[in-house]
């Protein structure tokens, strides 16, 4: 099994998208997976068609102090969700969220070959389970504000960066794009998402972009992404 902690580097970066998808193409090759959302705004849900008014999840099952693990939604053989929960919306993480993570996903080895994990923009609340996890993935857009963002960020050493919502028409992406794979070399992975409205078309149908629109770019940007992963588990990373 691999756990990849996914995280954005400011919100509005499409993370959430990104992983949604991601997960729907390693299912479509025959993966296991399981998508969880550590993240309180509790957006994983959508990109499945499950409803926002459901309140059922692992953040609010804890602190209803009943068997999170049962809070998972099974979506087809090999797929799951598992919601943050809304009974937590409005208040802070449950305690030691961070702590329960890294031990929970140990317990989840031999269910699944995929973990995905949903973390808040930023990183800085799950910094252990992110040391813990197989693939540490940042995801920024090529943007003025996400390049001085990453000055500021102090990468961990084994954090890799995902670029999305790329733009090739715009000059400043491309020119950026230039720049981090100069100044972050193999930080940077190869494979990259375009910007597709078919994402918030996708959204607005409550489900992601390779699920809805599987010949749209996004969605084929989300193959390669997972055949990178794929080839990245291969070589025994």
């Amino acid at each position: 099994m691999k756990v990849i902690s996914a995280w954005g580097l400011r919100g509005g970066v499409g993370n959430t998208s990104v992983l949604a998808m991601l997960g729907d193409a390693l299912h479509a090759m025959g993966e296991r997976v399981l998508l969880v959302d550590l993240n309180r705004s509790d957006m994983l849900r959508l990109h499945f068609n499950i409803p926002f008014s459901d309140r059922h999840g692992w953040a609010a099952a804890r602190l209803a102090q009943r068997p999170w693990n049962e809070q998972a939604y099974f979506l087809e053989e090999g797929l799951w969700v598992l919601p943050h929960g809304g009974d937590a919306r409005h208040g802070g993480p449950p305690p030691d969220a961070d702590a329960f993570w890294c031990s929970a996903v140990d317990r989840l080895a031999a269910r699944f070959s995929w973990v995905l994990l949903d973390l808040p923009a930023g990183g800085g609340e799950f910094p252990r389970l992110r040391a813990r996890s197989d693939l540490d993935l940042l995801v920024s857009t090529a943007d003025a504000g996400c390049h001085v963002l990453l000055a500021q960020a102090g990468l961990a050493p084994a954090t890799r960066m995902f670029v999305s919502a790329f733009d090739p028409s715009r000059q400043l992406c491309r020119d950026l794009l230039l720049d981090w794979r100069h100044r972050y070399g193999p930080r940077l992975l190869p494979v990259l998402m375009h910007k597709d409205e078919a994402v918030h078309e996708a959204l607005a149908q409550k489900t992601n972009a390779h699920a809805r629109f599987p010949d749209s770019a996004a969605a084929g940007d989300a193959r390669a992404l997972a055949t990178w992963c794929l080839a990245w588990r291969g070589a025994g990373a």
